[in-house]
């Protein structure tokens, strides 16, 4: 057992030994009954020589060990990091990520090890945006230490060993041209009929989801022609579904208004 508040640096050395007997009882041996102890009490921050100790309950074998082993050992130190993501692969075309929703929780973690490994470590979750491409992420990620190389860094202690990652994909948005609808409500005066509808601009470049754009016709604002003798122009607004945006926000309606033929119109 170590001294309070030292860990050893790497990890614990192995032990060659000597086993010498007849070829009989080297046959019958059994190598796993051999049991190693380091006497670690008197160790100080540096490297160090640790006696060692073989137990060998075979009396047919005689063992020949190292008397010491060399350790190097430091303080244990701690800090607190930042989790950050490490992102594996690459997003398939047609999807994004929506970086302003990503998050971590927590978004710290206390990293426990040898205070001489602790310069320039950083905390890392390595999330595989293939998978998060089939309907983003949220679940808890391992956090690992990496140093300024991006290497595992051994014998470091996280708490919380893990962090949960919430990561929201979504579809790229598309542009393109989609056709602009009219409505009109009322009815000409007496004697008097529509005869035509002319709307311009007849499309406008709209920009959104492929499957929201898909056979969208665009909206407008009606157009009242109730009680109307002569032709009505209108300039109305576009109006796009929730998540679509439109380049141009008016459009001008012409409905041509003409007398009924057959029918004397209301004075």
């Amino acid at each position: 057992m170590l001294p309070a508040g030292l860990v050893l640096v790497g990890d614990v050395p192995s032990v060659t030994v000597t086993a010498t007997g007849t070829a009989d009882n080297l046959k019958l041996f059994d190598y796993r009954t051999l049991h190693v102890t380091g006497n670690f009490s008197n160790v100080k921050v540096g490297h160090d020589n640790v006696p060692i100790a073989v137990n060998n309950p075979d009396p047919n074998v005689t063992i020949d060990a190292p008397s010491s082993v060399g350790v190097t050992v430091d303080e244990l130190g701690s800090t607190t990091q930042t989790v950050s993501i490490d992102r594996v692969h690459a997003l398939p075309a047609g999807v994004h990520e929506q970086t302003s929703a990503t998050t971590v929780t927590p978004t710290s973690v206390k990293v426990e090890g040898p205070k001489g490994k602790l310069t320039g470590i950083q905390a890392v979750v390595q999330v595989d945006l293939v998978e998060a491409a089939a309907g983003g992420i949220n679940r808890p990620f391992n956090v690992v230490i990496l140093d300024a190389n991006k290497k595992l860094v051994p014998q470091m202690t996280v708490t919380p060993p893990q962090v949960t990652v919430k990561m929201v994909i979504q579809a790229d948005a598309v542009t393109e041209p989609r056709p602009v609808g009219w409505t009109l409500t009322g009815q000409p005066a007496a004697g008097y009929r529509v005869t035509n509808v002319t709307i311009a601009p007849l499309e406008v470049q709209a920009t959104g989801l492929q499957s929201t754009l898909n056979n969208l016709l665009l909206a407008t604002d009606p157009v009242d022609i109730g009680g109307a003798k002569s032709d009505v122009v209108r300039t109305v607004t576009i109006r796009p579904p929730a998540g679509v945006e439109v380049a141009q926000k008016t459009a001008t309606v012409h409905v041509f208004i003409s007398p009924a033929p057959g029918v004397s119109p209301s004075p």
